[in-house]
């Protein structure tokens, strides 16, 4: 009875420091969560302020990120690369739904 007293609070002290491991993972994903965050803030705002200063007219993060959407979505269906038909075909839909969802919310 003794053995498994000794194995339940080796269990138990496992299970709290699996815990602890679990929190100290969290809290570090939190953390590289809220730089790269704060890192794309600043990297699109020089962005957002040059779209302002083009379109003269305010602009917010959402609407700057739609922007850039809309020209990755041109850039993979305009400009030529080796890929099949369908696949070209299936940038070029996703341009157009890019350039409509901007127009909605801009």
């Amino acid at each position: 009875m003794v053995k498994h007293l000794a194995l339940t609070s080796e269990a138990s002290a496992w299970q709290a420091n699996e815990r602890n491991t679990s929190i100290d993972v969290l809290n570090t994903s939190l953390v590289f969560t809220k730089k790269a965050f704060e890192t794309m803030k600043k990297t699109i705002n020089p962005i957002r302020k040059y779209y302002s200063s083009v379109l003269e007219r305010p602009l917010d993060t959402r609407q700057t990120l739609l922007l850039i959407h809309s020209q990755v979505a041109f850039a993979l269906a305009a400009f030529p690369v080796e890929c099949p038909l369908l696949l070209r075909a299936a940038f070029a839909l996703w341009f157009g739904w890019s350039v409509r969802v901007c127009k909605q919310n801009l």
